[in-house]
């Protein structure tokens, strides 16, 4: 199909789905400003947005007052689409929710339609709506596709999607091969669960029949994902799913509002109300706050109406640590987050009142060994003493009934020793990597964009330097509690 048929059956297509909810408006939106862009916005209650040019090059952006950054990929010229002998114009219309994001990097895109008039005007009609659980390094438009630069595990990867009167395609119908290498623990369990692929499909592409046997390092094909077409609030995703990115039906793309607010310098509990368009009786009472106190700088609240459905099980192993434990306590109290401690036998014997702390204020204490000890260079008998010992020194009656071997290896034997005291064996589906002492942005950057809803969390609270894990996990917990994340222990007595 020619790229002209491409585009005029894309416009046929949302007459018929469009033009009733633009008649529900009761008065048309207002002129914009000169050398501004006025461009129909399905996410906004006016249903259009004023994008102002940029500096740098011919695209237009615009910051709505919900956060949200609105842009605009460069005019790319598509011939006459409406047989008026004018040549037409399209662009690609971006919407940032974050710098990061649960949503294709918090990133939604619409295909946007210029129709020139005689009179040197242009027409703005709506295109195709899509949303790609994929961050994407790049979008263009060309002979009737539109092109995408994906950004997969290790590897990026061009793939283009064709439109048509139904909506957005992969041109082969598939999505891509990803290619995952194996990590340290990993199975195939796991890994087919991340990617929400059949056990039986990965094992097949890759050729593997016994699945006892993954290498560490090992490059793992797999299977591509067929796309499924949603409708949210009325408006056709297409959508292919990835770990953590799943669309359901009732889901929001993105959350136009955040589920709590961080208290800045000199803002009033009205302010705070009021930008988050809540009655302010609602916040005090949602909070449980006074309003004859005034809000404090750094002072977390959440936000009425707003649900906080997805978990995440921050886990911190090493400690407890003189210094660095009860700074992390603060901050996690500050949120109202728990999270789960896998504390190290002879820092739980020298620091016993931070593990009551710890317990007091509800997070889970498990066992992370007495010395923090290769276990696959100790004899079954010495494991058995490790946990014992670390028990006995967290306390019975206070121990959550969960293990974590040190840099996550355990072999069979010890594994039967663990397994046979009664304690299930916890490792993580998210490192910080603040075990290599990043800095504080490296540290939350795979936390903030692989975050999802059940997911396992490695940081650390023990060591020599734990200020920029610090840094890390308020950012964690500022970025992910905005978008509807609450934080809770995964082992408790």
């Amino acid at each position: 199909m020619r790229t002209p048929a491409l585009i005029l059956a894309i416009l046929l297509f949302l007459a018929s789905t469009l033009p009733a909810a633009a008649e529900e408006r009761a008065t048309p939106p207002p002129a914009p400003p000169r050398s501004a862009l006025l461009v129909p916005y399905r996410w906004t209650s006016a249903g259009f947005v004023t994008l102002l040019p940029n500096r740098r090059d011919n695209g237009w952006s615009a910051q709505l007052d919900s956060g949200l950054e609105v842009r605009t990929s460069e005019l790319q010229a598509v011939g006459d689409l409406n047989g008026d002998a004018i040549d037409d114009r399209a662009l690609l219309l971006e919407t940032h929710a974050s710098r990061r994001g649960p949503y294709a990097g918090g990133t939604r895109w619409e295909l946007l339609v210029l129709l020139g008039g005689a009179d040197g005007t242009e027409t703005v009609a709506a295109g195709v709506t899509f949303s790609l659980a994929l961050h994407v390094t790049g979008l263009a438009i060309a002979d009737g596709k539109v092109l995408a630069s994906l950004a997969a595990g290790e590897e990026a990867i061009d793939t283009a999607f064709v439109l048509e009167s139904d909506g957005l395609h992969r041109t082969d119908g598939e999505l891509m091969i990803l290619t995952h290498l194996v990590r340290r623990d990993e199975t195939l369990s796991k890994i087919a669960a991340r990617y929400r692929v059949p056990l039986a499909e990965l094992m097949a592409r890759n050729a593997i029949g016994n699945g006892n046997q993954l290498a560490i390092g090992q490059a793992l094909a797999i299977p591509p994902t067929q796309p499924t077409q949603e409708s949210v609030g009325g408006v056709p995703f297409v959508f292919y799913g990835l770990p953590g990115e799943q669309l359901r039906a009732g889901d929001t793309p993105l959350a136009l509002r955040p589920a709590q607010h961080v208290v800045q310098p000199g803002e009033r509990w009205d302010q705070i109300a009021a930008r988050h368009r809540v009655a302010l009786p609602d916040l005090i009472d949602y909070n449980g706050l006074r309003l004859s106190r005034p809000p404090i700088p750094g002072q977390v609240v959440f936000i009425p109406g707003i649900p906080r459905e997805k978990v995440l099980y921050l886990t911190f192993d090493d400690g407890p640590h003189e210094e660095y434990t009860p700074q992390f306590l603060d901050l996690l109290a500050r949120f109202q987050a728990q999270a789960t401690f896998f504390v190290v036998g002879i820092y739980a014997n020298i620091y016993p009142d931070l593990i009551q702390r710890e317990i007091d204020e509800g997070h889970g204490v498990a066992n992370h060994t007495y010395y923090h000890s290769h276990l696959d260079k100790l004899s079954v008998d010495r494991v058995a003493w490790e946990l014992i010992a670390t028990q006995t020194a967290i306390g019975v009656d206070n121990q959550a009934a969960c293990f974590r071997p040190p840099y996550g290896i355990l072999p069979p034997a010890a594994w039967n020793t663990v397994v046979g005291q009664g304690y299930e064996v916890v490792i993580w589906d998210i490192d910080s990597l603040d075990w290599k002492r990043p800095d504080a942005e490296a540290i939350a950057a795979p936390v903030l964009e692989r975050a999802y809803d059940g997911a396992i969390v490695l940081m650390h609270d023990g060591g020599d330097d734990r200020s920029a894990t610090l840094a890390a996990l308020e950012t964690v917990l500022t970025e992910l509690g905005a978008q509807g994340f609450r934080f809770e222990a995964y082992c408790k007595r």
